[in-house]
């Protein structure tokens, strides 16, 4: 409401590479700046071109993945294609539209986990999730870090801490943990060393190491670069503080898990891909 629509800029800019300069030239408001997030077809990482590519990918493995779980991909492919939805987005509190939307990657994510046979393919989907989700985590702790340091924490940097803590599911789990207001240092330690967070940096890496301890087991493989790294990276984590971070500086810090991903997912291509090719 206020006609300033800053807090979008890095959004657009990390998800979707619109240049700084030429971001809000085309849109309004808060609304249409969703809406091209949403629908726009000639942006690959908007909302519609991922469901579609996630669709083909799907059809594509289609022997490979339950047929409740590609019905799951599907059926939220033609909700989302379908021409009347921009009408309903205009018409709908948007709110509850992106809601609905939410309801599809959650009963996706039911339906993998619940009807998906565990071997190869499970590993490779779980591998794509953890991966996206920890740079996702990186994201959200970087999204303030230029603008305020770990002592200034003022009324509106808690309003936005709260929001973010809400939109990540993650709101709850730090209220029963610290009881406290939204503290930055404490934000950061959650997001980024609490192994019970689902969206945490250590969670995630967590996860990677036993999926890939499995595709080793599963394909009997010798070479041992891609455990090591991230086995590195798992034990660089563990005897990593929320004090160690503040003497090292988050930036570094930051730094040093997206080198490390890189090079994981490098590693990850050589091993399982670039033979097929």
């Amino acid at each position: 409401d206020s006609g300033d629509y800053s807090s979008w800029n890095n959004i657009l800019t990390t998800y979707l590479g619109i240049d700084e300069n030429q971001q809000f030239e085309n849109y309004q408001d808060s609304l249409s700046i969703i809406k091209f997030i949403l629908f726009d077809t000639n942006n690959a990482n908007t909302h519609l071109n991922m469901i579609i590519n996630a669709r083909e990918n799907a059809r594509s493995v289609q022997e490979h993945i339950s047929r409740e779980l590609w019905l799951s991909v599907n059926k939220y492919y033609l909700h989302i294609s379908n021409p009347d939805i921009i009408n309903k987005y205009e018409n709908d509190d948007p709110i509850t539209f992106v809601n609905d939307l939410l309801l599809f990657n959650h009963i996706h994510y039911s339906v993998a986990d619940i009807t998906q046979e565990r071997g190869n393919a499970y590993c490779f989907m779980n591998l794509g999730k953890y991966l996206e989700r920890v740079v996702q985590s990186i994201d959200f702790i970087s999204v303030r870090i230029n603008t305020m340091d770990l002592k200034n924490e003022n009324i509106y940097e808690s309003f936005f801490w709260k929001n973010l803590l809400v939109s990540i599911g993650g709101y709850q789990l730090y209220l029963k943990k610290y009881k406290s207001i939204f503290g930055l240092e404490n934000i950061i330690e959650m997001i980024a060393l609490n192994e019970n967070f689902p969206r945490s940096i250590k969670y995630s890496v967590n996860k990677l190491h036993i999926h890939i301890e499995r595709l080793y087991r599963f394909n009997n493989l010798k070479d041992n670069q891609l455990l090591f790294r991230v086995g590195k990276l798992k034990n660089h984590l563990n005897y990593t503080t929320i004090e160690n971070i503040k003497e090292e500086g988050i930036e570094v810090f930051l730094f040093y898990v997206q080198s490390e991903l890189r090079e994981i997912s490098s590693i990850i291509n050589k091993t399982f891909f670039y033979q097929i090719q």
